[in-house]
């Protein structure tokens, strides 16, 4: 059993709690990404962008037709792998650790959770342009 420890979130707060400071929620998701990724890179040839990247994902015992959408965030080179590949409808499975920030809307503060990615991998193929081009010409 671990002692506890001023700081468990290893934010400074001053928070107590019993979890060792490496402690962080592990999450690996397979799923569709819902939307084109976010992408913001601050220079051209900068390596320091970031990508924010919405996928669905299906709940074990999940009754409606409802998926569960996630917020993956991902940086450096990662963020010119999803800018590059990346885009709407494509499976991907993501491996990462869990993150919450606090936002601001008129006033109101909400906790927002985000999947900060360490790793994205493509799960399937993309339909080739050529493909495409003939089958639009065959209807």
């Amino acid at each position: 059993m671990t002692s506890p420890t001023t700081d468990a979130d290893n934010t400074g707060r001053g928070q107590t709690g019993w979890l060792p400071r490496w402690s962080r929620a592990d999450v690996h998701l397979i799923g569709r990404v819902g939307t084109d990724p976010d992408i913001r890179f601050p220079g051209e040839d900068s390596g320091r962008g970031w990508a924010r990247v919405r996928i669905a994902t299906e709940s074990p015992g999940n009754t409606k037709d409802e998926p569960d959408w996630h917020t993956v965030v991902v940086s450096g080179r990662q963020a010119q792998f999803v800018a590059r590949y990346v885009t709407r409808g494509r499976l991907i499975h993501v491996s990462g650790w869990l993150t919450y920030r606090i936002i601001g809307v008129r006033g109101d503060r909400h906790k927002v959770a985000e999947i900060r990615a360490s790793n994205i991998l493509l799960l399937d193929r993309p339909a080739r342009i050529d493909e495409r081009a003939s089958t639009a010409g065959q209807a």
